[in-house]
């Protein structure tokens, strides 16, 4: 019976133990989150052009569009690189079609690949061929080297923003980011170093 009542007790002191361990680490994990500076879209490569010209293109279904340059209706336009074949710019089309309903902006696929996996790619994407160009170069102008990847440009088509974008999070990133006057937010962080420490 003794020997029941003691490890009864070794077993409780057990639970509690591990219960204050537990708190301890989950006191941890929130003082480093709020340590770390919340990441938005990484732009890893640097843009050749700060302010595109016009480029006149044609949409997948042959619709004259045009890229960069003085916009007529003074909206700013989002370009999202994307890829067929890859799961998280399909998964990225439709959040951002969404968000750019939600912020008005203007939205436009752009893709680089033959024209039969283009194709694909708007039946991968959900999206229809007015909403996609197919251009090498705009990518290489803008320092495009992975998908799927946003690039914010205002209505005289100067790069307001840009970078790698997988969830909302990264889209609305773009938008706080243009409020500071950087076009990412890791050139913010790098001119504000003390905005790591203070956050």
């Amino acid at each position: 019976m003794n020997a029941l009542i003691l490890a009864q007790g070794a077993l409780w002191i057990i639970v509690l133990l591990t219960a204050g361990v537990a708190l301890l680490l989950l006191k941890q994990v929130k003082s480093l989150y709020r340590k770390i500076a919340p990441l938005g879209a990484l732009a890893p490569v640097q843009p050749t052009a700060t302010r595109l010209d016009p480029h006149p293109l044609t949409t997948l279904d042959g619709q004259e569009v045009t890229i960069g340059g003085q916009r007529p209706d003074g909206r700013k336009q989002l370009l999202l690189f994307v890829s067929g074949t890859c799961p998280i710019s399909q998964k990225m089309s439709s959040i951002t079609r969404d968000f750019c309903t939600r912020e008005n902006l203007d939205l436009l696929f752009v893709g680089d690949d033959t024209p039969k996996a283009q194709d694909a790619a708007v039946s991968a994407l959900g999206i229809t061929r007015r909403d996609m160009v197919n251009s090498a170069t705009i990518g290489r102008l803008l320092g495009v080297d992975r998908v799927p990847f946003a690039v914010m440009l205002t209505p005289d088509g100067t790069v307001e923003a840009r970078g790698l974008v997988n969830n909302r999070e990264h889209l609305e990133s773009l938008l706080s980011v243009t409020e500071t006057g950087y076009s990412s937010i890791q050139s913010f962080l790098g001119a504000n170093p003390q905005a790591l420490a203070s956050s």
